[in-house]
């Protein structure tokens, strides 16, 4: 959800990018590009990443979600400064959240597994 999220914020600003420029769109059209294709590339490079059955891949697939919460969270703070995004700040927290623990359960879920059954 989170790298369709970003790939869709590439092609719509690119869509739009004359609608965007005509309405001086802060901080600029090439942010809102950029911003898409890395957080879409961040995203999709974490989820294949966590589907992947080795060991050596768990600590790339949490820098990739770290990396990707970070630019998430960055955008928020220094760039959304609108009326729309101060208000959807509630589920971008739990969206985070979310987020993590998936990502930590899909990592760890024979060591979760073992823990609930066996209690170790």
């Amino acid at each position: 959800m989170a790298s369709i999220s970003g790939w869709l914020r590439l092609v719509l600003s690119t869509i739009y990018w004359n609608e965007y420029a005509a309405l001086k769109v802060a901080p600029g059209v090439w942010y809102l590009v950029l911003n898409g294709a890395l957080s879409g590339l961040v995203y999709t490079l974490c989820g294949i990443t966590v589907l992947l059955p080795t060991q050596k891949w768990k600590k790339i697939s949490l820098g990739f979600l770290t990396s990707g919460l970070l630019l998430h969270w960055l955008d928020r703070i220094c760039f959304a400064r609108s009326i729309e995004a101060q208000t959807s700040l509630p589920f971008s927290l739990a969206f985070s959240l979310l987020l993590t623990i998936a990502a930590i359960y899909l990592l760890y879920r024979e060591t979760i597994r073992s823990f609930i059954t066996n209690g170790k």
